[in-house]
């Protein structure tokens, strides 16, 4: 598809915010804008109406089985419910969908990069502290893989605006002042010893 679009929009692609609509525009008619943008935003809505049952869940998940989260996130009503969760998220959705389209898009694509890059060092350090010993597969080449997929998510953060750069470690500082104010379990951080002293 992005292949079609570039051979009929050339280099006035970067013109668009929706280039695959004005391609199919440009090669069936209005009617083809129309279509593609009805089907992105029932996409959307979609992905939406999924989120708003999947993610109170998960954040109730993240305070009361993880604890990487307060524990009165986590609290239920008596319909087994996570209220809190559920208000805090609807707080959330209430502010950001008052931004446009694009700038949701690059807070996902940030989302997906925060993920990233954790796990990229997780691997560099697991590897150099042998924590975790990985007895089956071996990631060829050492640290190159790791070290160069760093690079590439350290050059992608170029290209997200000021804006969703400023979300973002407005995000993390939240993050982090939450972590103190959270109790650990000691029984699990026991387990979690025991179990890397045995590997």
């Amino acid at each position: 598809m992005l292949l079609v679009a570039i051979g009929i929009l050339g280099v006035k692609m970067g013109n668009y915010s929706t280039p695959i609509a004005v391609t199919f525009q440009k090669a069936v008619g209005e009617w083809g804008y129309v279509l593609v943008i009805a089907g992105m935003l029932i996409s959307i809505f979609g992905v939406a109406f999924a989120s708003s049952f999947n993610t109170p869940a998960l954040i109730a998940s993240l305070a009361t089985e993880h604890s990487m989260l307060p524990s009165w996130i986590g609290k239920k009503n008596k319909h087994d419910a996570a209220w809190v969760a559920i208000l805090f998220s609807a707080v959330i959705s209430a502010i950001l969908i008052t931004q446009s389209y694009l700038f949701l898009v690059s807070c996902i694509v940030l989302a997906s990069f925060v993920q990233y890059v954790p796990s990229i060092l997780a691997v560099i350090k697991f590897k150099h502290t042998n924590e975790f010993p990985n007895h089956g597969f071996k990631l060829p080449g050492g640290y190159t893989i790791p070290i160069l997929a760093l690079m590439i998510s350290c050059y992608m953060v170029t290209n997200f605006t000021w804006k969703t750069i400023l979300v973002g470690v407005g995000v993390g500082v939240l993050a982090a002042v939450a972590y103190f104010f959270i109790e650990k379990d000691e029984k699990a951080e026991q387990k979690h010893q025991q179990y890397l002293a045995k590997i």
